[in-house]
């Protein structure tokens, strides 16, 4: 049984790639990881817009007017919690 020395050593210039071929090929690969990375980090960010978008949407509006008259500014003795600090009595 006989070995070729050129196929393991690599004696002869194989099918490799030319510079201008590798270096289109680092690009490539570089832009791809900007792009995702970017992306991961933008992600988040356009969640929480679109969640305070649509809680902005969807939150009642305050002093609408049409519906229950607006308290008066005096607690009266019902009043178990009003103003700052009420919740400590």
């Amino acid at each position: 049984m006989t070995v070729q020395a050129g196929a393991w050593q690599g004696s002869g210039r194989g099918g490799g790639k030319s510079v201008g071929s590798a270096v289109l090929g680092a690009v490539l690969t570089l832009l791809v990881f900007v792009l995702v990375f970017v992306g991961f980090l933008l992600a988040p960010l356009a969640l929480l817009l679109v969640a305070f978008l649509a809680w902005t949407v969807m939150k009642p509006r305050q002093g609408s007017g049409d519906g229950a008259p607006a308290a008066s500014g005096t607690p009266g003795d019902d009043d178990s919690a009003f103003g700052f600090g009420a919740g400590a009595r």
